[in-house]
């Protein structure tokens, strides 16, 4: 008796379809953070016309929060803060704070935007980080076989559902127009 076996299809990758999230998912962040557009103009001048710590001590800090409507019609607050500026590069920490914190954990994302090639790419999320291209199944941490390409997706979802719904929340923050 011969058994028959489905050969399993190989899930490929496309990296061209990677790269185009990364450099749309700069996009989404230069339109919910303006102040990311500003540094990238800056950046991009002469050496000699850059002071890089005067214009890092103006971005760093900065945050923008946005108010997206939650499920049970709370609200839930997605918040982008910049946490560290170089000349080239700027990291972001994002957080959603859900009304109710009993309900849902808080997700977080720890992101670098890369200004000189407009792309940006998840570092870490939910304290995992340095996430690989492509995994073995099954791993010892469980992840998907692109678990890299899927928190990127993740990335740009999040952001499409904040410039789609978000409402900007005033206050300390960057008061922005979306």
């Amino acid at each position: 008796m011969r058994a028959n076996f489905v050969a399993k299809r190989k899930h490929k990758v496309s990296l061209v379809e990677d790269i185009a999230e990364r450099d749309a998912n700069y996009i989404r962040l230069l339109r919910l953070l303006p102040g990311l557009r500003a540094w990238r103009d800056l950046s991009r001048r002469p050496l000699s016309e850059f002071n890089e710590e005067q214009a890092a001590a103006e971005l760093q800090g900065h945050s923008a929060a946005f108010l997206l409507p939650g499920p049970d019609g709370d609200d839930i607050t997605l918040r982008i803060r910049v946490t560290e500026t170089h000349r080239f590069t700027t990291c972001l920490e994002i957080v959603q704070q859900p009304g109710d914190p009993d309900r849902i954990a808080n997700p977080t994302m720890h992101v670098r935007v890369y200004h000189d090639v407009n792309s940006a790419e998840v570092l870490s999320y939910q304290g995992h980080r340095g996430f690989k291209g492509r995994y073995k199944q099954p791993n010892k941490h469980m992840y998907q076989v692109f678990e890299k390409a899927q928190i990127n997706r993740f990335l740009g979802e999040w952001l499409t559902h904040c410039l789609q719904y978000g409402r900007v929340r005033l206050g300390r923050e960057i008061a922005l127009q979306v």
